[in-house]
């Protein structure tokens, strides 16, 4: 997928999710706030030389008084994910060894239940995140390395992968009333690297008949609520 379907796809999602947020639960208003934070982004697999990398997310979220001290929140988020592979040149005769940057956009829409431990200062909150994204882009010259460990892997052949994940979330939110801090944990439920071993990588490289790898990522941020 597109970064421009991507960018499209996350504006009807915010237009919905504002639109909505005039509705009412339990004879209080909802609270739409705006987001925005850091992601360690990893993908769990001991097939790959992967190394974690942090980049940038932003977006929007509401929370819905429910009943008692139970919230509903739900919200769109746009992500830039980073992480890198060991690699090396082509040519045998040179061991230069090169870390190789991969980066992905993408866009979640996730819808948790909360439970608030001290009133409006502290709650914990779990649920599902449904996420869009495109292709992992290696660097520019990614077609002159070979992955560390693989002798006909591409870092290219790894470029396409899941463009719809289910990820798992759990965390925690602090703070005041309008200004909260939130850490987040998810963990993508599908394969994500199951696109590549469709398209035929385990043709090239048969120890990667089976590549499987899990997202496995911590967020940390600022809500402001509006």
């Amino acid at each position: 997928m597109t970064l421009k379907k991507i960018l499209i796809l996350g504006f009807f999602c915010c237009f919905a999710m504002a639109s909505h947020s005039q509705r009412i639960w339990d004879g209080e208003y909802n609270r739409l706030g705006l987001q925005a934070g850091v992601n360690h982004f990893n993908i769990n697999t001991d097939a790959l030389p992967i190394t974690p990398k942090m980049s940038w997310t932003a977006g929007f979220t509401t929370w819905d008084s429910f009943y008692n001290d139970f919230e509903f929140i739900y919200g769109i988020n746009f992500f830039d994910f980073k992480l890198s592979m060991d690699g090396r040149v082509k040519q045998p005769q040179d061991s230069e060894y090169a870390e190789i940057p991969f980066t992905m956009i993408g866009v979640q829409a996730n819808f948790f239940g909360s439970y608030k431990l001290i009133d409006h200062y502290l709650s914990i909150h779990g649920g599902p995140i449904l996420q869009i994204n495109g292709k992992f882009d290696a660097r520019q010259d990614a077609e002159y390395f070979y992955i560390e460990g693989y002798d006909n892997v591409n870092p290219i052949d790894l470029e396409e992968i899941s463009s719809v994940n289910f990820n798992l979330a759990a965390g925690i939110a602090g703070g005041l009333e309008k200004v909260k801090l939130w850490l987040q944990y998810q963990y993508g439920v599908n394969n994500i690297l199951k696109k590549p071993t469709e398209e035929g990588l385990g043709e090239k490289e048969p120890a990667l008949a089976d590549l499987s790898g899990h997202i496995s990522m911590v967020t940390f941020g600022l809500i402001i609520f509006l």
